[in-house]
């Protein structure tokens, strides 16, 4: 990661086209995580061999990776597990750049995105000009920036969750704290600490607790790569 401390170092975010191809690939490699399962049914082969060529035609190509053509190239049945269950979970990246975009609304930080309905709501698979690669435009920025912090501020409490299950004063704590910015305008507050659903972070079960820190990851990453301290997706931090 750059040292953004560098009084030389200034971020470079990605340009609407950037924007318009990562929320493309994002989409695909989800999809090929998930049709991982279709191994041996009809078209399901068929399926994955048109994903790069599909890329390649709207224009998106360019912003793939190394490790996400491997993955997408890979035919059904010889994917790993534990990949094709990490690029399943790249649909919330998705969603996310989805919102940016305005082809999609962002679900509540409790619920999963429906994968299938986040592609085809920026035209998987179709021509470029029912794809956000067609004219590409952001939200404005300061709406972004603040969806941004308010997944630090949820990235940050689920991960001091996992170091201190007791609860604590989350409403203080942001008042006081010295780092940030956070906020807490668009999260679930109850007896002044986060809540998911009704429940207070402390009491939440094991099962739901990893599911919405794995979609707020993939949702806080996404929403890091717009600041463009890094250029390279995948190489996007989330540190709290």
């Amino acid at each position: 990661m750059p040292d953004i401390l560098d009084d030389d170092f200034v971020p470079t975010p990605p340009a609407p086209e950037r924007v318009a191809a990562r929320a493309l690939v994002l989409a695909t490699v989800s999809c090929r995580g998930l049709i991982e399962e279709d191994a041996g049914k009809s078209g399901a082969e068929e399926l994955r061999q048109g994903l790069l060529p599909w890329l390649e035609a709207v224009g998106a190509a360019n912003e793939l990776e190394p490790s996400e053509i491997d993955l997408i190239s890979t035919p059904l049945g010889d994917l790993d597990p534990k990949k094709g269950l990490d690029a399943s979970w790249r649909s919330e990246g998705a969603v996310a750049l989805a919102w940016v975009l305005g082809y999609a609304e962002l679900p509540t930080v409790q619920a999963q995105c429906e994968p299938s309905d986040i592609a085809n709501s920026m035209g998987f698979l179709d021509d470029r000009e029912n794809t956000p690669m067609h004219s590409p435009r952001l939200r404005d920025a300061a709406e972004i920036d603040r969806r941004r912090d308010t997944y630090l501020t949820l990235h940050w409490r689920l991960r001091q969750r996992s170091i201190d299950p007791a609860p604590m004063n989350l409403v203080a704590y942001v008042e006081t704290c010295a780092w940030g910015p956070l906020r807490l305008d668009e999260l679930e507050i109850l007896d002044n600490d986060l809540a998911i659903n009704g429940v207070r972070i402390d009491k939440l079960k094991d099962r739901k607790y990893h599911e919405v820190l794995s979609i707020t990851q993939e949702r806080h990453q996404a929403l890091n790569w717009l600041e463009g301290f890094e250029q390279i997706y995948s190489q996007v931090t989330t540190d709290t």
